[in-house]
């Protein structure tokens, strides 16, 4: 086992080898022996002992206390004072440099040894509580969920700042504060659970707030703080953001909600319909599943440019003050705008800024208000068949929605597809039929004339 370094600072010369040599027969390792604070510190550096017996009073700039002092913050070598002073005012100015033990000179070698070795150990015990504060910051600092204490008049104590940081917020703002003062109305539903767990209750409830203008979910868990005997002193808490989680849930539900109704909406076309039918049935499921005010539902006059047969949502009447605005038929080379984009492009268009559009010509005086707005062309084969629109949702269209309107537009034009190919394949019967029966008069008619 190696020996304890120890390296003495001593500015009397006989003293300094004599402390030396102490400390040799108890069995350390002296690594130096200096004589001034400058030489203390250069000395720390290099040797690196484990320990630093440091006489207070040196000659020159620096003395004991100034020397212990840069050697502590940048080496963490603990230090003994040697001293034959013991006066109230140098004491305490030694104090504050942390050291882990006195020896009024002159002193025995036992005193020596139990000193040193009370460093030592204090050191050690220092050092470990440094790692595991060091190792309980790191965990702490590393987890997602905002960890806080409150006393029991529901002031903030301590709360984890670093994952305050991400809302743009700091621990100042929380502490000594109680939920009230922190978020006015808002607090009032963590006061009332604040109640409950200071009588002993664990709470977990959900939270809806706003922070940087965003809105965020939280899950908040509550437990009563106990002190050693047992009894309640305060609340200890942890806020879980439980945003992302809430968004994937209302996303599976909303895929479940728009897969449910487009399953019911394909029966509904596989039956015998028209296609002002169809075109009603496929506006209903596209205002709904977008949340939209407006909506109107049109499909291409084969071999034409003219989109026919509007199905349109019945606010459009009440709103809508431009004379002969939807017809029974358009021609979409001159609607221009979005909608003639779409079915010029056959392309499809979203946006939530409808007056900042470059392809958008502007609505004209007495038109519905339009702010947002998805145009989804009915495509078949890569020819234009029919047309969606959507404007005015109570949210601001997404990906999401215009992913439905153009599931809605596949169906759309599928029907459309199905629905002219049985009206071609009725009327091709029909006209079977009365050439068959045009040809079994006349044949009949010949007949008779032969008999």
């Amino acid at each position: 086992m190696s020996k304890t370094k120890v390296m003495v600072v001593e500015d009397e010369s006989i003293v300094a080898i004599d402390i030396s040599q102490r400390l040799e027969g108890l069995g350390y390792e002296v690594t130096a022996t200096v004589s001034s604070g400058e030489k203390a510190i250069e000395m720390a550096e290099k040797t690196r002992p484990d320990l630093i017996l440091m006489d207070i009073v040196l000659k020159g700039k620096i003395d004991g206390i100034e020397a212990a002092s840069q050697i502590g913050e940048n080496f963490g070598i603990p230090i003994v004072y040697l001293t034959a002073y013991s006066d109230e005012k140098t004491l305490k100015r030694a104090k504050l440099t942390g050291p882990f033990g006195y020896i009024i000179k002159p002193f025995e070698d036992r005193e020596l040894h139990s000193v040193i070795e009370v460093a030592l150990y204090k050191h050690e015990m220092d050092s470990k509580l440094k790692e595991s504060e060091e190792i309980y910051r790191i965990t702490i600092n590393s987890i997602n969920d905002i960890l806080f204490t409150m006393d029991k008049e529901e002031k903030c104590m301590m709360v984890t700042e670093p994952q305050l940081k991400r809302y743009g917020l700091v621990a100042d703002m929380f502490l000594g504060k109680t939920p009230q003062e922190i978020w006015g109305a808002e607090g009032t539903i963590h006061h009332k659970n604040n109640l409950k767990v200071l009588n002993g209750e664990s709470i977990v409830y959900d939270w809806i707030t706003y922070l940087s203008g965003e809105k965020v979910y939280f899950q908040i868990s509550l437990s009563p703080l106990k002190d050693a005997n047992g009894e309640i002193i305060g609340i200890t808490g942890l806020l879980r953001d439980t945003t992302q989680l809430k968004t994937m849930e209302k996303a599976l539900s909303w895929e479940v909600e728009v897969n449910d109704a487009l399953a019911k909406l394909s029966r509904n076309l596989l039956n015998p319909s028209n296609l002002d039918d169809i075109s009603n049935q496929i506006l209903k499921y596209a205002k709904e599943l977008t949340h939209s005010e407006f909506c109107f539902v049109g499909y291409v006059e084969q071999g034409t440019r003219h989109l026919k047969s509007f199905s349109l949502t019945p606010d459009v009447w009440d709103k809508c003050h431009v004379e002969d605005v939807f017809e029974t038929e358009l021609s979409f080379n001159d609607v221009g705008g979005l909608w003639g984009w779409v079915l010029d492009k056959k392309e499809s268009v979203i946006t939530n800024k409808l007056r900042e559009d470059p392809r958008s010509v502007g609505i004209p005086e007495g038109h519905v208000p339009v702010e947002s707005f998805i145009g989804v062309p009915a495509l078949l084969n890569g020819e234009r068949v029919g047309m969606i629109a959507l404007a005015n949702a109570d949210h601001p269209y997404t990906e999401l929605d215009l992913n439905v309107a153009e599931r809605l537009a596949d169906l759309y034009a599928l029907a459309i597809h199905r629905t002219l190919s049985e009206t071609k394949i009725r009327e091709s019967e029909e006209k079977n039929r009365i050439i068959v029966e045009k040809f079994l008069k006349i044949v009949s008619e010949m007949l008779a004339e032969i008999k």
